[in-house]
C-alpha cells in the first residue's frame, strides 16, 4: 500500500509539472481556457481547480502502475486495463476544462494516447519474449552440463 501511495504522490506532482510546462512551451504561463474561466468565475479559481484536478488526473494514472508488478495478469490485460484508467477519465476532464476547443481535439489526443499504449505494450512484449529465450538458453545449457 505505501507503493501505492508513492506512485499516485509522485503522480500528483508529476500532473501538476507537466500542465505547467505545457503552459510554459505555449508561451502562456496562466494557460486556463477562457470558457473554463468564465465558468469558474475567475482565473484564479480555474487554475487552481486546473492544477488540482491535472494533479489529481496524474495520481490517478502513476497511482496505478502497480497493476504492472502482479504475475497473475497477463501483459496485454494489464496494458490495457491501465490504459482504460487513464484514457477514458482524460476525455471527460479536458472537456470540462476546455483544453480543447472541439471534441476532434480530445478524440485526437486520445487517438494518440492509445497508439502510445500500444507502442509501450509491443516494445514490452518483445523485451520479455527475448527474456524468456534467454532464459530457455540458460536453462537448455545447464541441463546440458548436468546430463539431465
Amino acid at each position: 500500500m505505501k507503493t501505492v501511495a508513492k506512485y499516485a504522490g509522485l503522480g500528483f506532482l508529476i500532473g501538476i509539472v507537466i500542465i505547467h510546462m505545457i503552459a510554459i512551451i505555449e508561451g502562456d504561463p496562466l494557460m486556463v481556457s477562457q470558457q473554463f474561466v468564465k465558468r469558474m468565475g475567475s482565473i484564479r479559481a480555474a487554475m487552481m481547480t486546473q492544477t488540482l484536478l491535472s494533479g489529481v488526473y496524474g495520481m490517478l494514472c502513476m497511482g496505478t502502475v502497480i497493476i504492472y508488478e502482479s504475475d497473475r495478469l497477463s501483459l496485454l490485460f494489464v496494458t490495457i486495463f491501465h490504459c482504460m484508467i487513464c484514457v477514458l477519465p482524460f476525455i471527460p476532464l479536458a472537456l470540462f476544462l476546455g483544453w480543447f476547443e472541439n471534441k476532434s481535439g480530445v478524440l485526437m489526443v486520445t487517438g494518440i494516447q492509445l497508439g502510445a499504449y500500444f507502442v509501450v505494450w509491443l516494445i514490452m512484449y518483445i523485451r520479455y519474449r527475448m527474456e524468456i529465450k534467454e532464459l530457455n538458453r540458460m536453462q537448455k545449457r545447464i541441463l546440458e552440463r548436468t546430463g539431465t
